[in-house]
């Protein structure tokens, strides 16, 4: 039976040899893909700029029980449909033999709609990821509204929907929530905080203070509500007293990066452009990249007619804010199936910030899909170089490293997502699999035990996914299981 990796639980590794022009000698390549009709069209854009057709010796899947390549589609189907694919013109998505479905015609044309606003800029990294609504809104509504089904009188559950609300900028829907509340719940420093967010968010400034002034008598030390506080005495243009409620703050912690930059902001209001730019210099010392910072810096210069350094930080902002809208163009490009034009998107990314770890993940991952397992690894590397506590990076490694058949390497890589995560099944899954090969059933056996005991958090991955890797952990405690037995 078929065995899934975690990372790509339904690919598999294809072969195809053929012969350019006079070549006597055959090419291999190989690609890792969910069908052979998705190898093909992989290896189809990988034959674009070819001088002539190829001629296909053979096509073949990798069966990793009996250790040997079998064909998977005679050579003549295979050259039909190459021919057919290559036909294919400009930037043109290969189609399948398969009609899309009516659902899945529109879910492209939704993604390529996505694909349009990236352009668009948006500053709340909550309800809006570069232009388009973050999943994660609708997810947690959702979410909580179920769970409310069960609990329809939990305060928490109430108040968690309020700051939703509060945090997609709904800030009516928000404030008719949290105004229900105020008899119900018992820390009423965070039920008056929220509530001063949502005044504040509505632009009635005086109620969003008098809601903080309100928190802070139930609580004096509630930073949340003295940043509420000083930020509705900023907007006031009290400046003096917003100064003195930032420095409360700053007391306690030095690097609170707001209300620095909301102190910075007021010099500038005030004309005092030296003393904002060290401000901002204090955010960008522990913050570098800070979009926001940099370009109120880049106008602090402005103001003092230091254009030189004015250009320099707005071009950082700018390079900052590319390199995110090519990372996320990239995933967009990658679920909709166009994984070179991902890999492109990327790579752009990685030339403005070659220390953008997720990015190098996300690259890792597409050139896995693509078969370029080399590359892959290589990826990863840098991403868990960067960030060794991406759990899913070590992960993503080691399964490019058993495909590689580095298996005792492969090994540590899950060892070192694990240690991240003791309950990550996947990981357990996958170490399970290596030590099956390597021939240490009982071993084995204890990782996928391990694996099923441990049932992911529905908001990491989703339910589909869980069972497919169930059902393929439970295949392999069976096989193990008749070993063992035998």
């Amino acid at each position: 039976m078929k065995k899934k990796g975690a990372l790509e639980p339904e690919q598999t590794q294809y072969r195809i040899r053929y012969l350019l022009g006079e070549d006597v000698i055959p090419v291999e390549k190989y690609f890792m893909a969910t069908s052979p009709e998705q190898a093909l069209e992989m290896f189809a854009y990988s034959c674009r700029s070819f001088p002539n057709m190829p001629e296909l010796l053979d096509f073949g899947k990798w069966n990793r029980w009996s250790n040997e390549w079998t064909d998977e589609i005679p050579k003549e189907s295979a050259q039909e449909k190459l021919q057919s694919l290559l036909k294919s013109t400009g930037d043109e998505q290969p189609k399948a033999d398969k009609p899309e479905s009516p659902a899945e015609i529109q879910k492209k044309k939704l993604l390529l709609k996505e694909l349009e606003k990236y352009e668009d800029l948006y500053n709340d990294p909550y309800f809006y990821v570069r232009g388009k609504p973050n999943p994660k809104y609708g997810q947690e509504i959702n979410r909580i509204k179920k769970a409310l089904e069960l609990k329809p009188d939990s305060k928490n559950l109430i108040h968690e929907l309020a700051k939703i609300f509060l945090k997609s900028k709904n800030y009516n829907k928000s404030l008719e929530i949290l105004m229900k509340l105020e008899g119900r719940v018992n820390k009423k420093e965070i039920l008056y905080k929220d509530i001063g967010l949502a005044y504040l968010g509505m632009g009635k400034l005086e109620k969003a203070l008098d809601f903080s002034v309100k928190s802070l008598e139930k609580n004096p030390d509630y930073i949340e509500a003295l940043f509420l506080k000083g930020k509705s005495l900023r907007e006031l243009e009290k400046f003096d007293e917003a100064m003195i409620t930032f420095d409360k703050i700053l007391a306690e912690d030095s690097k609170h990066r707001d209300s620095l930059y909301q102190k910075g902001k007021i010099f500038h209001s005030i004309g005092k452009y030296r003393e904002s730019l060290d401000l901002f210099d204090q955010v960008l010392e522990f913050r570098p990249r800070d979009t926001e910072v940099l370009v109120a810096k880049g106008k602090s210069h402005d103001e003092l007619d230091e254009y030189k350094e004015a250009s320099e930080s707005i071009k950082k902002s700018l390079r900052v804010e590319d390199e995110v809208i090519y990372n996320d163009r990239g995933v967009a490009l990658t679920r909709l199936g166009y994984n070179h034009k991902a890999i492109d998107s990327y790579r752009r990314a990685l030339s403005s910030n070659p220390k953008y770890a997720v990015c190098w993940f996300n690259l890792g991952k597409a050139l896995f899909r693509v078969g370029d397992l080399q590359e892959a690894l290589t990826a990863f590397k840098q991403s868990t170089e960067l960030n060794p506590k991406n759990r899913s990076a070590w992960n993503n490694r080691g399964v490019t490293l058993r495909q590689l058949n580095r298996l005792e390497e492969s090994l540590d890589c899950y060892e070192r997502a694990i240690a991240l995560k003791k309950d990550y099944s996947w990981a357990w899954h996958n170490k399970g699999y290596v030590l099956e090969l390597l021939d240490r059933p009982r071993e084995s056996l204890e990782c996928y035990e391990i694996a099923l005991s441990h049932k992911p958090d529905p908001r990491e991955h989703g339910r589909a996914d869980w069972e497919k890797l169930k059902k393929d952990t439970q295949t392999a405690v069976a096989r193990i299981n008749k070993i063992i037995g035998d």
